[in-house]
């Protein structure tokens, strides 16, 4: 018979024991009985498969929890039990496994064999248990798939952030009065047309045209004598998105010509196109080819600098303060200042405003100097400052340095491992994927708070959308852990102000250690939400289907740890800080399990030794039963 029962195991060494007492009772009601079958003896030999299916369980459990990531198969047919007469065996198989690894279900098989010899059993008892909670040390956050995973034990993710200074000198050939490309130019702004006597001459007119490169006719008359004139520079080897600290263009000074006077010049970057930054250099015979671009908002920087002049002597020097401009190109999406094509090339186009007075300059070469600096991000050191902590995730949310005082690497600190030292100051993850619209998350973090010098309510995660202007804005901010007011504890805000949505915990002895502690917000259905807070391994405090507000969902861009954003959308100031070591941050975008959420408890438990013993597990079994 096979029969089928809903039960867990106990103590093996009470199993064994049992199965030593029956198998003398059965072998005495054996002799009694001769060769007769009767009731009792085949009860007896039933019990006796009954206890050894228990065994199964039990050692199924054992054997599960001692393998490596949970990987348990299954325990082969072997004898518990065997003399002269029969033997008694039990096996296990494996019926299901959940998905995430952590429970199974088991059939516990035993057997009698009647002879000891027989192939096959005489009397089998069958047990389906359902076995959970392995305390696999293999699950890590990746198999749950975080949002966010900072991890200060993997030093490889800590970075301290510094400028380099650089300086670039681009190239000007000014060319030969034979060229038929050259890279300054003289055009006139009512029809956009040079001739080649501009074109030959070694100097340049800013900005009312010289007669003897065009003609007295044209100079003369207002409505034609103003010329707008171009540079092109090769050799701007400035990286994309670098920070422009100074870019100026010195023009030495002729001998005057044209009228004197005050004159206003207006210096714009120009580009090729409107996806080219890249000008092309000049051509002798084209026509419009400043007029166009200075004419054309997409063809020129937005940003432009305006210089107003009396004189301009010889041995004096005009110079543009080109800064906004460069740093507009180089932050171009399509800026390339490797060379090819028309890549490294940066262009110029200065264009008359107002004033009666003209300026004769000359072209001589090497006349754009630019001064940059980079952000270089190097490995911290213990010690170091932290300019950003990589995101582990595997989505570059990666947090960064954004308020007060930086976080500094500390090493051989919780279970000898390096941790984030925080002391009023804040990083900022600004997520490549924002939640949208959502109702759950789950948060967890190992940390050791300083709850001496942090503020009252100070953030240990806080999420906000750039749109808002604090974390408690409802529906664009949400607080999945932050302190307990001003006290020793730890809460969590699903929306607003009001303490209908936060759920909160207070402890005696959670300052100045090492804590893991989690919240989850789950959707529990019919528009409402269940918040729970756990720490070291304990739900300590969890508030049910509540519907905070309208709109209930939440949307968010940016995660703040150690403090939190307040002030305008475009600006604000650090606040709210929660001082102390940080070791670890994970953030998912949706509920884990109670089962996952034990699992990802043991695994930083068992990291950062919170515990020398595992957490319990107490959820309810989520895998049915057979």
């Amino acid at each position: 018979m096979n029969i089928v029962r809903n039960q867990k195991g106990f103590a093996m060494p009470v199993i064994i024991l049992l199965i030593a007492l029956m198998a003398m009772t059965a072998y005495t009601v054996l002799v009694q009985t001769s060769n007769s079958l009767g009731l009792s003896y085949r009860q007896s030999y039933l019990q006796m498969a009954r206890v050894a299916s228990k065994a199964a369980i039990d050692y199924s459990q054992e054997q599960f929890d001692n393998a490596t990531c949970g990987n348990y198969t299954g325990t082969a047919e072997q004898n518990m039990v065997s003399n002269s007469h029969y033997r008694v065996t039990f096996k296990s198989d494996v019926l299901n496994t959940s998905p995430d690894g952590l429970s199974k279900t088991i059939q516990g098989t035993g057997s009698v064999y009647l002879p000891k010899n027989s192939v096959s059993a005489r009397y089998v008892f069958s047990v389906n248990s359902e076995i959970v909670n392995t305390f696999a040390t293999c699950k890590s956050p990746d198999n749950y798939s975080p949002l966010l995973w900072l991890d200060a034990s993997d030093t490889s993710t800590l970075k301290k952030v510094g400028t380099v200074t650089s300086s670039v000198t681009p190239t000007t050939s000014f060319g030969m009065a034979s060229d038929t490309i050259r890279d300054t130019l003289e055009e006139r702004a009512d029809d956009g047309t040079t001739t080649n006597a501009a074109w030959q001459a070694n100097d340049l007119e800013m900005h009312i045209c010289d007669p003897a490169k065009f003609s007295n006719a044209v100079c003369t008359a207002n409505a034609t004598k103003y010329v707008n004139v171009g540079f092109v520079y090769s050799n701007v080897n400035v990286p994309k998105n670098a920070t422009i600290t100074n870019a100026t263009i010195t023009l030495h000074c002729a001998t005057p010509s044209g009228t004197s006077g005050s004159t206003l010049h207006r210096i714009y970057g120009i580009y090729q196109s409107a996806s080219n930054p890249h000008p092309a250099l000049f051509t002798k015979t084209g026509t419009n080819q400043l007029k166009t671009k200075l004419a054309t908002s997409t063809l020129h920087t937005t940003k432009y600098d305006d210089i107003s002049e009396n004189n301009c002597q010889p041995g004096n020097d005009t110079q543009y303060n080109v800064t906004d401009l460069a740093q507009e190109m180089v932050n171009n999406t399509n800026w390339d200042p490797t060379g090819t094509g028309n890549g490294g090339r940066m262009g110029f186009g200065v264009q008359y405003q107002s004033g009666a007075g003209s300026r004769h300059l000359y072209k001589d070469g090497n006349n754009l100097s630019i001064s940059y600096s980079t952000t270089s991000v190097t490995p911290a050191n213990n010690g170091d400052p932290l300019g950003v902590w990589v995101d582990k995730s595997g989505h570059s949310n990666d947090a960064v340095f954004a308020y007060g005082t930086a976080a500094t690497r500390q090493d051989n600190q919780i279970n000898a491992k390096t941790v984030i030292r925080f002391g009023n100051g804040n990083m900022l993850s600004t997520l490549t994927n924002p939640m949208v619209n959502q109702r759950e998350m789950t948060t967890f973090a190992v940390v050791k708070p300083n709850y001496t010098t942090s503020a009252a309510d100070g953030r240990v995660v806080s999420g906000m959308s750039t749109t808002g202007t604090n974390d408690t804005t409802g529906g664009s901010g949400i607080v999945p852990l932050l302190r307990n007011g001003s006290g020793s504890g730890i809460s969590s805000i699903y929306s607003g102000n009001s303490s209908t949505f936060r759920t909160s915990y207070n402890c005696a002895n959670c300052a100045s250690v090492p804590n893991i502690f989690d919240s989850r917000f789950i959707n529990s259905g019919l528009n409402t939400t269940d918040s729970f807070l756990s720490a070291n391994g304990v739900k300590v405090a969890e508030n049910d289907n509540y519907q905070p507000g309208n709109p209930y969902t939440f949307s968010i861009d940016q995660l703040y740890v150690g403090g939190t954003r307040n002030g305008s959308n475009t600006g604000g100031a650090g606040n709210s800080y929660l001082n102390g070591d940080y070791a670890e941050i994970i953030v998912y975008d949706h509920a884990l399990s109670c089962h996952q959420t034990v699992s990802i408890e043991n695994y930083l438990r068992s990291k950062w030794n919170v515990s020398a013993s595992p957490y319990a597990d107490t959820c309810p079994d989520d895998v049915p039963t057979l």
